[in-house]
């Protein structure tokens, strides 16, 4: 099962939304993400949350609708985006994207992207993607398919990569150790369809930017 769970960050190209929903077994809102799916025409499977943050016009227009509510209360110890990933792997998700998880709070955006490496420790394939981005994590192999000329990057995190090699980008790397700290995978390039990138040891960000 493929699932997408809806934060309430920014999403300001509600086209583009609109163009992947379609794709998935499950759309899971988290509070008040319902008011994108509402404005962009859109029926989730369940709303989860406090929902401290949905409008009354959408929560009765849901309600009218017949979608499933699961409140939580307010005081808790994960975030709302969190708990869809509970629900989500109950009901069997093996793939779960996400957007509108990046956004002006920091905090909120980084949280959500360490959220990756909790699923990657699950066995479960995850991505966030925006207008600009596709994100996901990896401790061994991953295939980034994609047009000749987009940016790939590559980013170690908590720790030194070791032993990365990267084929089909412009700037190639064989058994390479990127230090922690270091820019040397920023800005990467296509230079077909798709790249493979593989490490022996450590954890990587692989970024895909659109622009």
């Amino acid at each position: 099962m493929k699932s997408l769970i809806i934060a309430n960050g920014s999403m300001d190209d509600y086209d583009f939304y609109e163009s992947i929903i379609n794709s998935y077994d499950c759309i899971i809102c988290a509070d008040g993400a319902s008011n994108h799916a509402y404005n962009m025409n859109i029926n989730p499977d369940i709303i989860i949350g406090d929902l401290d943050s949905i409008s009354d016009k959408v929560k009765k227009y849901f309600i009218d609708k017949n979608i499933e509510f699961n409140k939580f209360p307010s005081k808790k110890d994960k975030t709302d985006t969190e708990i869809c990933i509970d629900y989500a792997i109950d009901i069997g998700s093996k793939e779960i994207d996400f957007i509108g998880v990046l956004g002006s709070r920091m905090d909120h955006s980084l949280a959500n992207i360490n959220l990756l490496y909790s699923l990657l420790k699950k066995g479960i394939k995850s991505r966030i993607i925006n207008e600009n981005n596709e994100i996901y994590m990896t401790d061994n192999k991953i295939q980034i398919t994609g047009k000749k000329g987009d940016i790939v990057s590559v980013i170690p995190i908590h720790s030194d990569a070791l032993g990365v090699t990267l084929k089909g980008l412009e700037y190639p790397l064989e058994d390479y150790d990127l230090e922690f700290g270091i820019s040397l995978g920023i800005s990467n390039v296509l230079v077909d369809d798709k790249c493979e990138i593989s490490i022996k040891s450590g954890c990587v960000l692989v970024i895909k930017a659109r622009d």
